[in-house]
């Protein structure tokens, strides 16, 4: 009977060689257990510092005063703080998941969906009461928390703002007005007919147009505040004012301004001097008509008006003075000529 062939045992360098051999892996082993264990627990410490970032975020989004939303580029919305929701009077149920436009306005939902690039637009939202609220819409591009891109849309409530700024155009508008207009008679003042004045010259120079003056003049106005009283005779003065006012068929077509004390002056653009005429007689019959008692006049029993009237075609080589200075040279002419 034959017998197996016996494998030689190692000798006792090569047992040491394998040994070493082995122990060399094992460190190997350890050490990449280690590097393992270290980027496992860097993993770990980033995750947790990114999800505590996303929680201080959420928080800040959600306490943020101003009504925040995050919406799709789809025009999903896909975000909303309290603030966001209250604005919309809606719960998150009703708002988050759901398309911008069940939500908002048509306005609002392009501000929205624009989120190439960073913008700030006034809007103006009218709430189911009717009234009116104004905001900043302020929107941003971002990337969400589904990796596709949108927009982050903030509300900046400026309704107080506005409306200050309204009653500020208001008082503005006021203060014009109290500025060109007579406080007693109501009607244009020394400054708004210069200013008109001025204006109309250089359109009728251009237009080639005829351009007709005005002036006119109570009679004997001293002796009337002297007999009847000063008080008496600003009542007499805004009676004549709104008289001559009323001559004016159409306020468009010119205007009468108090030019100083009891005198007066129209200005009428395109009227030719025989309608000048025409119209000085109109106004001088109106306040005839009124029929205010003037015991201390010299040429009637009641209160009346001298006229001078003046009419040219401007020319570049004119001096706008001019016309207002014949008109009162004829006004002087006529309390010469008996008023």
């Amino acid at each position: 009977m034959s017998s197996l062939p016996q494998e030689a045992s190692p000798s006792p360098q090569e047992s040491k060689s394998q040994g070493r051999k082995v122990c060399e892996k094992c460190r190997e082993l350890q050490e990449m257990t280690t590097a393992l264990e270290e980027y496992i627990g860097r993993t770990n410490e980033q995750l947790l510092r990114s999800e505590m970032s996303d929680m201080e975020l959420e928080q800040i989004f959600s306490a943020c005063a101003d009504p925040m939303m995050v919406v799709r580029d789809d025009g999903i919305i896909v975000r909303a703080n309290r603030s966001m929701l209250e604005h919309l009077n809606s719960c998150c149920e009703d708002v988050i998941g759901h398309p911008c436009t069940e939500l908002l306005s048509e306005e609002e939902c392009k501000l929205a969906n624009s989120h190439k690039k960073k913008s700030q637009t006034d809007i103006e939202i009218v709430g189911d009461n009717g009234e009116t609220s104004n905001y900043i819409m302020t929107t941003t591009p971002l990337v969400t928390l589904d990796g596709t891109p949108g927009t982050l849309a903030q509300y900046k409530d400026i309704t107080d703002r506005k409306q200050a700024e309204r009653a500020l155009e208001k008082a503005h508008a006021a203060l014009e007005r109290i500025a060109r207009i007579d406080g007693l008679t109501q009607i244009p003042n020394r400054r708004s007919f210069d200013e008109s004045f001025s204006e109309q010259w250089q359109q009728s120079l251009a237009d080639q147009s005829p351009l007709s003056i005005i002036l006119c003049d109570i009679d004997f106005f001293k002796r009337y505040n002297d007999t009847y009283g000063h008080q008496q005779g600003d009542t007499c003065l805004s009676s004549v004012a709104k008289a001559l006012e009323q001559s004016l068929s159409d306020k468009n077509s010119g205007m009468v301004a108090r030019y100083g004390g009891e005198e007066f002056i129209f200005l009428l653009p395109g009227m030719s001097a025989e309608e000048a005429i025409k119209h000085a007689e109109t106004a001088r019959s109106n306040v005839d008509n009124l029929a205010l008692e003037h015991r201390a006049s010299e040429v009637a029993g009641n209160v009346t008006l001298s006229l001078g009237v003046s009419c040219t075609i401007p020319q570049s080589n004119m001096q706008p003075q001019h016309l207002i200075r014949t008109a009162d040279e004829a006004l002087y002419q006529s309390k010469e000529t008996g008023r």
